[in-house]
């Protein structure tokens, strides 16, 4: 079984708020910051699911 993108997108969140915890949204915040300033939109549309994402994660 072939793995989504939208999958991939939550995979990635989940790996967030494993490895930096209370800091991941300053993580996520970090990444979005940097390609930003590369000019990637691409990879700056991809942290900004992931951000959406790892907010999902949180208790409200």
């Amino acid at each position: 079984m072939a793995v989504t993108r939208t999958q991939e997108i939550w995979a990635l969140a989940l790996w967030v708020e494993r490895t930096h915890g209370e800091g991941g949204a300053a993580f996520i915040a970090e990444r979005i910051a940097h390609f930003e300033a590369e000019g990637a939109a691409q990879a700056v549309g991809l942290w900004k699911q992931v951000a959406r994402r790892f907010e999902a994660l949180q208790p409200t």
